[in-house]
């Protein structure tokens, strides 16, 4: 993990006594610690910290975004997901077999989303080339990366502010989850499939269409202490693999 060692400065406010209440109200002493944090969180939230565009990878021959999962497809998951995130950009890279996306999605508008529709093509790709292909929808500013796979509850915003305090180039959704039993005790934390990423990402992306994410680019980051850790408490499954862990959040 990297540490806020941001600076910052000592002002004066006034603020309406029923605002400051509902300011309070907010503070659980983990996510937001105090006023002054609050205060800080929220503007934060509100100003800078969004990135407007997704790029789903379903290129998997095997797995289909359509696949149910709690009653609905895993791809209105991820819509849901990033609608309630004020993302407006969703560009969905498809394996050549996949028929039912555009059925379930169709322009996005029920979802408040624009979404561009790219094929992956016979040539099975890796995970990065799949960045590669969507290079000219994504843009200049930070942007999601999901695996089509993985349904998870995470909060987004709070991941984006994360990963711009830790100015890194890529960000990546951790899980905590137990080991098998013969080890009891002890823990691991994995990767939920779910980045957030800066343009410059594109600069460590070798040629080869086979090149990984996780095998390629990201050690490279790391090196450069330009990889970051996000840890999320929320639930999180692999619906290809039927693995899920459930929310570590205390009720």
């Amino acid at each position: 993990m990297m540490l806020d060692i941001m600076t910052r400065s000592k002002i004066a406010i006034t603020i309406k006594d029923d605002l400051l209440k509902r300011l309070d109200r907010a503070i659980d002493g983990k996510t937001i610690r105090n006023r002054s944090h609050a205060i800080e969180y929220f503007l934060d939230q509100e100003l800078f910290s969004k990135a407007e565009t997704a790029l789903l990878i379903a290129g998997h021959k095997d797995f289909s975004c359509s696949t149910l999962f709690e009653r609905k497809s895993v791809l209105e998951h991820h819509l849901e997901l990033l609608q309630a995130h004020g993302v407006k950009n969703a560009i969905l890279l498809l394996h050549e077999s996949e028929q039912e996306a555009q059925r379930i999605a169709g322009d996005g508008s029920e979802y408040g989303l624009r979404i561009t529709y790219l094929r992956q093509g016979k040539e099975q790709t890796g995970t990065a080339h799949a960045l590669v292909q969507a290079k000219k929808f994504i843009g200049e500013d930070l942007f999601f990366v999901f695996y089509c796979h993985v349904v998870a509850e995470i909060d987004l915003a709070d991941f984006v502010l994360y990963h711009r305090e830790t100015d890194g180039i890529a960000t990546v959704a951790l899980s905590f989850t137990e080991k098998p039993k013969e080890t009891e005790g002890a823990s691991r934390v994995i990767s939920a499939g779910i980045f957030c990423m800066g343009p410059e990402i594109f600069e460590y992306i070798p040629k080869e269409k086979a090149a990984s994410l996780e095998r390629d680019v990201f050690p490279k980051l790391a090196q450069e202490g330009k990889l970051g850790g996000y840890m999320f408490e929320g639930k999180w499954c692999n619906v290809r693999n039927q693995i899920c862990f459930p929310s570590k959040r205390k009720k």
